[in-house]
């Protein structure tokens, strides 16, 4: 993985269907200055309404960050040729889902403590469970409470490098 990688990542944000957030997200967005350039667009895919940025990887938790901060409810982070499905930020399910989220640090002790500490918050008022693994962190709830995950980790200054929604696939048993 090379942070000084340009790639295009895909922000699913809550209320871009409305014309009047999208405007505003647009101009928030020219106000962000790097020493590389900022591109973004906003794009629709299949009446889903996402954001998309072309940033060097090293600067994506600032950009989230920077989102939070303004009191945008991010749902999803991924990169663009990842190809993997957006939720739907209109019609959000109140069922539990599973969700993969990737933070910078995680074998850092002081990282993970804050990161459990703000699951433990979490898990005092919502339903979340979650699983740590090496490179990534399992946690099951729903897109909701998952939104405000990211929030809390991205305004406590932990660095989310990806957040994605894993469909639940069928095994099919051949006999």
């Amino acid at each position: 993985m090379f942070l000084d990688k340009t790639e295009t990542f895909v922000l699913n944000l809550d209320g871009l269907h409305k014309r009047g957030v999208r405007k505003r997200l647009t101009k928030l967005c020219r106000q962000i200055q790097f020493c590389d350039p900022f591109q973004f667009n906003i794009m629709k895919d299949n009446q889903q309404y996402a954001l998309e940025i072309n940033i060097p990887k090293r600067q994506l938790p600032y950009v989230i960050s920077f989102l939070s901060f303004h009191n945008y409810v991010i749902y999803q982070i991924v990169t663009a040729s990842e190809g993997i499905e957006l939720l739907d930020s209109n019609h959000i399910m109140h069922s539990s889902k599973r969700f993969e989220l990737n933070v910078d640090g995680m074998h850092d002790a002081f990282v993970k403590d804050k990161i459990i500490d703000i699951m433990t918050m979490l898990d005092n008022t919502e339903h979340i469970t979650y699983t740590f693994t090496k490179h990534r962190i399992d946690v099951c709830c729903t897109p909701e409470v998952f939104s405000k995950l990211i929030y809390q980790l991205a305004t406590h200054h932990v660095d989310v490098l990806s957040a994605t929604y894993c469909p639940r696939v069928a095994v099919k048993r051949i006999s």
